[in-house]
């Protein structure tokens, strides 16, 4: 089976798990604080945390990783993929392997908390280094450190995948739809650098729609990639 046919047949069950983890981690949020019952010798509090995408190693965070995984492997098929009318420049090309490489990366992370985990270390530099500033070892740190170069590298893949999609018979359904999922990533995933820091400042619930953000800005790229490869069956 060619990758393309996969990643087509694994699209509409990736969305609708995605929707269920979402909601799994609202009401993990909205339930933190009531008292549960075993039913059948079931901890249902231990279950729902492991449906919770703001916790780390859990089932919820493998699946986000495998949305991540399946962007990477979408933007393979751009970055690596030929047909007779696929005509893109060397720099689009490049741009789209970065992208590819960097999206498998992010999936890496997920699981990993890489970046989290160099955002404690790095605050605890600061620490060292100047004893007044008030820094909390939680990893929001990771931001002033990635945040500028991710951003940087998704606008940038962002830029060439419009162009791309601008190549699309103007009629063509497809065309509007790509650009549609397109402007969903463009929507959430600068979003969950805003909603990161507003958690930082305090908001709880915003952890849940950073969550949720990074998800569907993540399946909306994943989406756009997919149709331009199916635009040209790469």
């Amino acid at each position: 089976m060619k990758l393309q046919s996969l990643l087509e047949k694994l699209a509409l069950p990736l969305f609708f798990i995605s929707l269920f983890f979402i909601a799994t981690t609202f009401i993990a949020y909205f339930t933190q604080n009531n008292e549960w019952q075993r039913i059948g010798g079931a901890n249902l509090h231990r279950i729902l945390q492991l449906l919770d995408l703001r916790e780390e190693n859990t089932l919820a965070t493998w699946f986000s990783s495998m949305i991540f995984l399946s962007t990477s492997a979408s933007l393979v098929l751009l970055g690596w993929g030929k047909s007779s009318d696929y005509i893109i420049s060397r720099l689009t090309r490049l741009v789209f392997q970065l992208t590819a490489i960097g999206a498998c990366l992010l999936s890496a992370d997920e699981v990993a908390s890489i970046h989290e985990t160099t955002g404690k270390w790095f605050g605890r530099w600061v620490l060292k280094m100047m004893v007044n500033v008030p820094v909390e070892d939680k990893g929001y740190l990771w931001m002033p450190l990635f945040a500028p170069l991710m951003l940087t590298a998704f606008l940038a893949g962002a830029y060439f995948l419009a162009k791309v999609i601008a190549q699309m018979p103007s009629l063509h359904r497809q065309r509007q739809w790509a650009y549609t999922a397109l402007l969903t990533a463009l929507i959430c995933l600068p979003g969950v650098f805003v909603l990161e820091w507003l958690e930082f400042r305090g908001g709880k619930i915003t952890s849940c729609f950073e969550e949720a953000a990074e998800i569907m800005g993540m399946y909306g790229l994943f989406r756009c990639s997919l149709m331009i490869a199916r635009q040209h069956q790469l």
